[in-house]
C-alpha cells in the first residue's frame, strides 16, 4: 500500500509556536540595492551626528552634490560623493582623493574651500564650503552674452586665482564655465572641480597629461595634444576660451564630435572676439584674443600678466567713453 508522502514540518509547527503571517507588500520597506536612493542612504548613516543632507543639488559624470548642514559649526556644506561605479576604480577614487587634496592646499578668495576628504562605507566624499548660486555655464545659458564690465570682472578674479595657483605649480587643466560658480551672497565668481588638475613636483600627474583629460570645447592645442610640457598657459588658452563666450554669446569651434573640435583648437586660428562682438572696447577684445594664440609662447606669461592687461584695457576703454560724453 502507497502512504502519501510525509508533509515537512515548519520549524514553527515542530515547536508548536503557531506560523508566522506573510506580510504584504504593504508591510514591508524594501531596502534599495543600487542607485540615487541608496547613495544617500549611506552617506547620511555614514554622516550621521555630524553632517544633516537635506537635498540633491546636481549630478554629473562621476559624482553627486548633495547640500549638507555641519552640525558642529552651524553652517552650510557641499558634499561631494564619487559614483560607486568610479569608486572600484582604484584609478578613479584615486584622482578624485588627489582633487580633495589639492583643493584643500589653496587659499583664495575665489576658489571653494574644501574641508574634508573621506572614505567610508564604500563612499568616497568630500565636504567643501556650499557655495549659494548658479554656475557661470547656467547663466550663459539663461542670458547669453554678458556686459563688458562684469565679464572683465569675473575674467580678473579668476586670473588672480590661477595666478595663486600657478605659483605652487598646480595647473587646473579643466577651466570652464561648468567649473565656476557665481555666489549669490558674495557676488564673487569661485573656481572648483580640481578633478583633472597637475602638479609640476607629482610624477603621477606628469603621467595623466598624457591621457588629455578635460573638456574639449575649452582645452588648449598643447593639452590636447598630451603634450608633458602643457603649463599654466594652457589654463590661460581655457580663461580665453571662457571669456570669448562670455562676450560672445557662443564657442569659437564648435562641431560635431570631440574630435572635431579638438581638431580645429589644434589646427585653426579662432576668429576675433569682435568679429561676433563689434561692441566690445578693441583693447579689451585683444587682452582676450591674445590668450587663444595657438603657441604657448605668443599668449600673456602668467595669469597676473593677463589680469594686469585686462584691467588696464578696461580702464583705457573706460577714459574714452568718458571723454567721448563730455564732447
Amino acid at each position: 500500500m502507497a502512504y502519501p508522502a510525509r508533509r515537512k514540518q515548519s520549524p514553527q509547527e515542530s515547536t508548536g509556536q503557531a506560523p508566522a503571517r506573510l506580510r504584504s507588500a504593504s508591510d514591508v520597506t524594501p531596502l534599495p540595492v543600487a542607485g540615487p536612493a541608496r547613495e544617500r542612504q549611506l552617506l547620511e548613516a555614514t554622516l550621521a551626528g555630524r553632517f544633516k543632507i537635506r537635498r540633491l543639488v546636481g549630478r554629473g559624470g562621476m559624482s553627486s552634490v548633495y547640500l549638507g548642514w555641519d552640525h558642529a559649526l552651524e553652517r552650510k556644506v557641499a558634499i561631494k560623493v564619487l559614483a560607486p561605479e568610479f569608486v572600484r576604480q582604484l584609478e578613479d577614487r584615486e584622482r578624485f582623493r588627489r582633487e580633495a587634496r589639492i583643493a584643500a592646499s589653496l587659499f583664495h578668495p575665489n576658489i571653494v574651500p574644501v574641508y574634508a576628504s573621506e572614505q567610508q562605507n564604500g563612499l568616497t566624499f568630500v565636504v567643501m564650503h556650499y557655495v549659494a548660486g548658479p554656475s557661470l555655464a547656467a547663466r550663459l545659458d539663461s542670458v547669453g552674452a554678458l556686459p563688458v564690465d562684469e565679464t572683465v570682472e569675473i575674467l580678473a578674479a579668476l586670473a588672480d586665482a590661477l595666478d595663486s595657483v600657478h605659483r605652487i605649480g598646480v595647473v587646473h587643466r579643466d577651466i570652464k564655465p561648468d567649473n565656476i560658480l557665481l555666489d549669490e551672497v558674495t557676488g564673487r565668481p569661485m573656481l572648483t572641480d580640481f578633478g583633472v588638475a597637475t602638479v609640476a613636483t607629482s610624477e603621477h600627474s606628469r603621467s595623466e597629461v598624457v591621457k588629455a583629460l578635460g573638456t574639449p570645447q575649452y582645452m588648449s592645442p598643447e593639452h590636447a595634444l598630451g603634450e608633458q610640457a602643457a603649463d599654466a598657459r594652457s589654463d590661460l588658452y581655457s580663461l580665453g576660451v571662457v571669456g570669448f563666450r562670455m562676450l560672445t554669446g557662443r564657442l569659437p569651434f564648435t562641431g560635431g564630435s570631440p574630435q572635431s573640435i579638438v581638431a580645429q583648437h589644434v589646427a585653426l586660428e579662432p576668429p576675433p572676439i569682435g568679429h561676433y562682438a563689434p561692441h566690445v572696447p578693441e583693447e579689451v577684445a585683444r587682452v582676450i584674443d591674445r590668450c587663444l594664440a595657438k603657441k604657448p609662447s605668443q599668449r600673456w606669461a602668467d595669469a597676473g600678466a593677463f589680469r594686469a592687461a585686462l584691467l588696464k584695457a578696461q580702464r583705457g576703454a573706460g577714459r574714452r567713453r568718458w571723454n567721448f560724453f563730455r564732447r
